[in-house]
């Protein structure tokens, strides 16, 4: 009975936090970006069924009360992956008779599964609704001219001047949509774990993220050939810069992954991965050699052979 009903205000917690995005507010968009983390800890913390309980009670809040685009937007996009990943979090089967151990379902399985997921629902959503990048670099050009000619200010720049800019930015919007997705995916579901965890309600391990996040090989290959067909035009083009913007931030987050196994013991580590987290905010710059040391962790085991080496060795 507990977890219907926390099923229940878990979904409809999150429709108001997805909905909240419509008020126009300040706190509009990080209250959208926030819209999974309650289906998150009620899946973990109770269950499946309250998980699935919490995407029902989402679906039908949003399409009563605000419509049957926003609610299925809410179901296959926010609520029922996040629902997927807290299940797979749960999933476990016991090692022995008493069931007072448990084999958990790999950590490095969930985030694979989290970045193909990221993907895949990116680019249905961009089939629906529709990205061309031409078009959309018109109107924003044409939506910034006539700012400039509203101000006064001589000097404006021209459609002409803007359009090249912002044809490069559009091209890259997949690549940044596919990574931005990702980190707010995981970062709301590492933070409903660790809800639950404070909670006491946590059957899973304390497992460390820094050892065990990895992606598999294959997905090595997959963000090589997005990155290439990226550069096509057209539909192709746009969903392979999804894809290798998911996967890219994925092996970048494995990376970060890579560098806190190596700083441990380092007493300059908070300083550093201080830096590298910042810059990495503003400039993205240190995404390249993280993404980098994320591809050559699987087949070089830079982790293992960091964890395995003893103190002094």
């Amino acid at each position: 009975m507990n977890g219907l009903l926390l099923g229940i205000a878990a979904g409809a917690a999150s429709a108001l936090l997805f909905a909240a995005v419509t008020s126009g507010g300040a706190l509009g968009t990080p209250l959208f970006f926030m819209s999974a983390l309650p289906v998150a800890i009620v899946t973990i913390g109770w269950g499946t069924l309250a998980g699935i309980i919490a995407v029902l009670a989402g679906l039908i809040g949003l399409w009563v009360f605000v419509s049957w685009k926003a609610a299925l937007l809410h179901a296959l996009v926010i609520a029922g992956p996040m629902a997927f990943y807290g299940y797979l979090v749960g999933l476990g089967r016991p090692l022995d008779p008493e069931g007072r151990s448990f084999e958990w379902y790999p950590l490095g399985r969930v985030f694979t599964v989290m970045v193909l997921i990221t993907a895949a629902t990116i680019v249905g959503v961009g089939m629906v609704v529709g990205f061309d990048i031409h078009a959309t670099a018109s109107d924003v050009a044409d939506m910034l001219v006539a700012m400039a000619q509203a101000s006064g200010e001589p000097g404006a720049p021209t459609r002409e001047d803007l359009l090249p800019a912002l044809l490069v930015y559009m091209r890259l919007m997949p690549f940044a949509l596919g990574m931005f997705w990702l980190v707010l995916t995981a970062f709301n579901l590492w933070l409903g774990g660790r809800v639950v965890r404070l909670s006491g309600r946590l059957k899973r391990g304390n497992d460390s993220i820094a050892e065990t996040l990895s992606l598999p090989l294959w997905m090595v290959g997959l963000f090589v050939g997005a990155a290439l067909l990226a550069s096509l035009d057209g539909s192709i083009g746009l969903i392979a810069g999804v894809i290798a913007g998911s996967a890219g931030m994925g092996f970048a987050m494995v990376g970060f992954a890579v560098l806190h196994v190596f700083l441990r013991g380092n007493p300059a580590a908070p300083l550093i991965l201080g830096v590298t987290y910042g810059a990495t905010f503003v400039l993205s710059i240190p995404l390249i050699p993280l993404v980098i040391a994320g591809i050559l962790d699987g087949p070089l085991g830079l982790r293992a052979k960091r964890l395995n080496q003893r103190p002094g060795a």
